[in-house]
């Protein structure tokens, strides 16, 4: 077959089969996903039209069976979205605002970004390894050291500063609040 019979023949099939591709799809799944199922389906029948049965039964019984694969996929990729938002939120463990228990340290923390903020508390509050934190993080161990390294310096100017700070009578910093 040339290619204007192959999309001749490809046009026949999706509309005759569309129908029964897309209840076999709402069947088993909600209707946004079983529409971008269906359309998947045809994009790959697009793709592999060469290789579609002759017989539009058995092309049928092809269509049916490449929407099973995608709809497994698209629950496959619904559960690993899942699974990462339930470690985000597992990780999200709320926490007052840069306690410490050193009023020092809690105000230089509150000067740094929050990106430094939550690579020095994943090091060093949550006790994770740098592989630990480049998995959290998505990142190499490596960025991890150069996060780390970079958050630190970023940090001891504040520190530094504030030993130099106006403390009241109880030595703490004037502008700090408990």
């Amino acid at each position: 077959m040339d290619s204007d019979e192959l999309a001749d023949r490809f046009d026949r099939l999706a509309r005759s089969t569309l129908r029964r591709v897309t209840g076999y799809c709402l069947r088993r799944t909600d209707e946004a996903a079983a529409h971008d199922a269906v359309s998947e389906v045809y994009a790959v029948a697009w793709r592999r039209r060469r290789q579609l049965p002759d017989d539009d039964h058995q092309a049928l019984l092809w269509l049916l069976g490449v929407a099973r694969n995608v709809l497994a996929n698209q629950a496959r990729s619904q559960r690993r979205w899942l699974r990462l938002l339930r470690r985000a939120a597992e990780g999200a463990v709320p926490a007052p605002a840069f306690e410490t228990g050193v009023a020092d340290l809690d105000v230089a923390l509150a000067e740094l970004s929050e990106a430094d903020r939550e690579v020095l508390r994943l090091a060093y509050w949550d006790d994770l390894s740098h592989d630990d934190i480049a998995d959290h993080l998505g990142i190499t161990p490596g960025a991890v050291a150069t996060r780390l390294h970079r958050a630190r310096q970023r940090l001891r100017p504040h520190l530094t500063a504030l030993d130099h700070a106006p403390q009241d009578s109880e030595g703490k910093l004037a502008h700090a609040r408990r």
